[in-house]
């Protein structure tokens, strides 16, 4: 089988976007676009190995160990060793169901030229069925998420009301054990809202405003946050009151069955 080196770089960066974006979605993670790009691309320029001459196996596991590391630190951070471990982790298992579903959809739509060499997967596939193959297998994944998953996740949301200048926004928040942001001076704890509901209650007192120092999935930098006037935040078994917060606008939109992501600070208190 003829393989060009062209295809082999964006069949695999398609399919590595997929699975960094269905690993978020199982992580509870708002991804930064650069970063799953980033991510994904690592991915693609790694499977250039299958021009190299044959390796062995125990290179191949180092190799796909160490490339999925990378690729799980440039995607989700790597603030901890146990957050980079778990993303791995995720990340592995997602890859892995990928392959057997793309695999599967494949062959009932139509048997495929299929190469397997140095650790790398090469499909002899047009556009088309690519991204018909590609597509199912990311909905599939969705769901296998939504139906083990979501049960988990609403333990974990939880009523937020943010009240600033007599203004009240609702919103759903997420308790992120990843999201451990405070404001650098008076150590309070940070709550990440979604930055177009943020705007809507942002005060006009720049005294109120702090920068955070931010190194999260959302990349490198700083957040601008401000001091409301109250956060009410309610749960299961949780009913709590706190001005001692701030609230950071997020850099991408939040989303989904949550609009926030809280420090796990604010709901262990309840």
């Amino acid at each position: 089988m003829t393989v060009y080196a062209d295809v082999l770089v964006v069949v695999n960066y398609i399919i590595n976007l997929l699975i960094i974006l269905a690993s978020g979605k199982i992580l509870g993670i708002i991804l930064s676009r650069k970063r799953a790009c980033l991510s994904a691309l690592l991915g693609a320029a790694g499977s250039l190995i299958i021009f190299l001459p044959y390796i062995g196996w125990w290179f191949q596991l180092f190799y796909k160990i160490f490339l999925s590391g990378a690729m799980a630190a440039a995607a989700f951070g790597c603030q901890s060793w146990k957050r980079l471990a778990k993303s791995l982790f995720v990340l592995l298992s997602v890859s892995f169901l990928f392959a057997g579903i793309l695999l599967a959809v494949s062959y009932l739509i139509k048997p495929l030229n299929v190469l397997f060499y140095n650790g790398i997967v090469y499909f002899d596939i047009s556009m088309l069925m690519l991204l018909a193959t590609t597509t199912a297998a990311y909905f599939l994944l969705l769901l296998f998420e939504r139906l083990l998953f979501s049960r988990t996740s609403e333990k974990k949301l939880y009523n937020v009301s943010v009240m600033v200048n007599g203004k009240t926004l609702a919103m759903k928040g997420l308790a992120d054990t990843g999201c451990q942001l405070k404001e650098p001076f008076s150590g309070a704890p940070v709550i990440v809202c979604d930055k177009e509901l943020a705007s809507r209650i942002a005060p006009s007192e720049e005294t109120r405003y702090r920068v955070i120092p931010c190194f999260t999935v959302t990349g490198q930098g700083a957040l601008r946050g401000f001091r409301p006037d109250e956060v009410s935040i309610s749960g299961e078994n949780l009913q709590t009151r706190t001005s001692d917060v701030y609230i950071a606008a997020s850099r991408e939109p939040i989303h989904g069955e949550y609009q926030a992501l809280l420090n796990p600070q604010l709901v262990d208190r309840g």
